[in-house]
């Protein structure tokens, strides 16, 4: 479920200059960034299976902060994120960083975080996204990544973001997925409502209760999704439902009426989702079913890795 964290690590080495020479001598590949006048403002470190160290320096040129970007999914998985990655998993994970690079887990703490799951669903995953119309109010648009093809949507919001995508559109140029995969998953660039979970450092994602709350907060998201349920078109439907769908089966529609009449979009976004959710076999609420049982298998509760957990963490003080 937990994917990609950015930590502020600075504190959570026991010495900078040691730890800058151990990434330096066993980088995978290096590159830096100066300013205007050629003075060094960071420097990254690429050290394999997407871990990342960022060691930024102040104008004086001694190191102000050092970050640490990794997909603890794919650091397991070695460099891919489409398997299941259950909590032992995630401990694993940690620990490994930890242990090698000498980072104590209850300092490190918590700038982002991007957390989700990856299920199979009914019907094609494009498909699927074509009728994904907005979160909330917000409309879902292309999705930013790196590659020169569409590969999802994704709806931004003040404190995170809300992804949906195709994982086998994604690696179509590096492995070949025998089945379609759909991801779905929150990006939290503000990490207000992650800490609503009381999760602050990297220690505390070892913590089963407070990954829990946190896969909980995800789930509850799928409630404000609205989707365009073909099905609907066959339903025995009233005069004024009929015409609602009918409009609704317009985005261009749907988001120009966001803009013009918001009070309007929401009396009529209530009753489209009341016409959804009575379907039971629609695409969404299977989809929604297949994310519910997935969670149930990541988080799994595993007393021997608890155990490991606890144990892993009295190896370090605050």
């Amino acid at each position: 479920m937990i994917d990609w964290t950015k930590t502020n690590i600075t504190k959570a080495v026991i010495d900078l200059q040691s730890f800058y020479s151990f990434i330096n001598a066993n980088k995978y590949n290096a590159s830096l960034k100066t300013d205007r006048n050629g003075q060094i403002q960071k420097e990254i470190f690429e050290m394999g299976n997407s871990l990342v160290f960022v060691v930024r320096y102040n104008e004086s040129g001694n190191i102000k902060r050092v970050e640490m970007q990794v997909s603890l999914h794919k650091y397991f998985a070695e460099g891919f994120n489409y398997s299941d990655f259950q909590f032992k998993d995630l401990f694993n994970s940690i620990a490994s960083i930890c242990m090698i690079y000498e980072i104590n887990p209850i300092k490190a703490v918590l700038l982002n975080l991007e957390a989700g799951f990856n299920v199979t669903p009914p019907i094609r995953t494009d498909t699927f996204l074509n009728g994904l119309y907005c979160f909330k109010t917000v409309p879902f648009t292309e999705m930013k990544n790196k590659f020169r093809f569409k590969v999802g949507i994704e709806a931004t919001l003040c404190d995170y973001v809300i992804k949906c995508y195709n994982k086998r559109s994604q690696l179509q140029n590096t492995i070949l997925l025998k089945k379609e995969i759909l991801r779905y998953e929150i990006h939290f660039n503000v990490m207000r409502k992650v800490n609503d979970c009381s999760i602050y450092c990297l220690a505390d994602l070892l913590d089963h209760t407070k990954v829990y709350k946190l896969s909980k907060l995800i789930l509850s998201t799928l409630e404000d999704l609205v989707y365009f349920e073909p099905q609907l078109q066959k339903q025995p439907l009233s005069t004024p439902d009929k015409k609602l769908i009918i409009q609704w089966k317009n985005p261009k529609e749907i988001a120009t009426l966001m803009k013009t009449n918001s009070q309007r979009y929401r009396r009529q976004r209530r009753r489209f989702k009341e016409l959804s959710s009575q379907i039971d076999t629609s695409t969404l609420n299977q989809i929604k079913k297949a994310i519910h049982i997935k969670e149930k298998e990541l988080l799994q509760l595993n007393c021997e890795t608890i155990k490991q957990a606890k144990f892993f963490l009295s190896n370090y003080k605050k």
